[in-house]
């Protein structure tokens, strides 16, 4: 009976001291740490640079929704990673669409830092020597060969400056692709939306290995254009690591279905190029 008292004032005891907050996002009063509505802290506080770091340290190491765990995993068991989000268990990883911009950023930092942005239109062009684009030259072949020649190098310059910008517009591309490859069934398994998710995030793990000849461009030009020639191969293996297990692949037929995947995808970005030039190349000759 003692006992029983006893734990009938500790209850008490304990709601009569719980403190009530109220959420600063969405106005909803609550006990604990965390609002049931929004899921916003309790502890809420005013912006400092020491709050700006924690929570920047806090977002990169957390193991719940953290880009470190999230990047442990596409590395350890990427296939099970994208089981569980397709399954609905979301919350111990980064959400791809962020994660991709960061990474992205991180890979543009880099490249910008060390100097490793290589023209590809150094290898086609002279850069001494102007391309110039007139009507005085009487041979009519010239003077298409020469526009030709320069929409090709604005187009590789363009490419060559706004990586980040190609990358993120070829994604339905990719995703189109994967969506051919990877077969009627599966397509009709996985609507668009969950081809996304294993998709970007190997493409994630694509922008994450090209940080790499980026950085060793600072200490050997030669060795960072030697590793940057194997992307293509990664690509395949990032699709093969993401998709596998969702598609329930064996590893021969996967592989083989991304090399199609990687083949159909940058055959249609070829054209879609080509068809880009073909066209400006006509309102050219249009307007002049």
């Amino acid at each position: 009976m003692d006992e029983n008292n006893s734990l009938q004032s500790q209850t008490s005891q304990t709601t009569e001291t719980e403190v009530t907050t109220k959420c600063l996002n969405c106005g909803t009063e609550f006990h604990g740490k965390f609002c049931p509505e929004c899921g916003q802290r309790a502890d809420t506080q005013r912006f400092s640079i020491k709050s700006i770091f924690q929570n920047f340290i806090l977002g990169i190491l957390s193991n719940d929704g953290g880009v470190w765990i999230t990047v442990k995993s596409l590395f350890t068991h990427p296939g099970q990673m994208m089981i569980d989000i397709l399954n609905g268990k979301r919350r111990s990883y980064f959400s791809p669409f962020p994660m991709l911009f960061l990474t992205l950023s991180i890979y543009v930092i880099i490249s910008t830092f060390t100097g490793s942005y290589v023209k590809f239109s150094k290898s086609i062009f002279d850069d001494d020597k102007e391309i110039v684009v007139t009507a005085d030259d009487t041979n009519p072949d010239n003077i298409e060969a020469q526009r030709v020649l320069y929409i090709l190098k604005q187009t590789l310059e363009f490419a060559d400056n706004h990586y980040s910008l190609v990358y993120i517009l070829t994604i339905p591309v990719y995703l189109f692709s994967a969506r051919i490859c990877f077969g009627k069934k599966n397509r009709k398994r996985y609507n668009w939306g969950e081809y996304c998710i294993p998709m970007i995030y190997s493409l994630i793990m694509v922008v994450l290995y090209r940080c790499l000849p980026a950085i060793v461009y600072s200490f050997s030009p030669k060795y960072s254009g030697i590793m940057g020639n194997y992307t293509f191969f990664v690509n395949i293996a990032t699709a093969t690591a993401c998709f596998r297990k969702m598609l329930d692949f064996g590893y021969r037929k996967m592989i083989w279905r991304s090399f199609l995947l990687m083949v159909l995808y940058w055959t249609i970005v070829i054209l879609l190029i080509l068809v880009g030039l073909v066209l400006v190349a006509f309102l050219i000759n249009y307007h002049v």
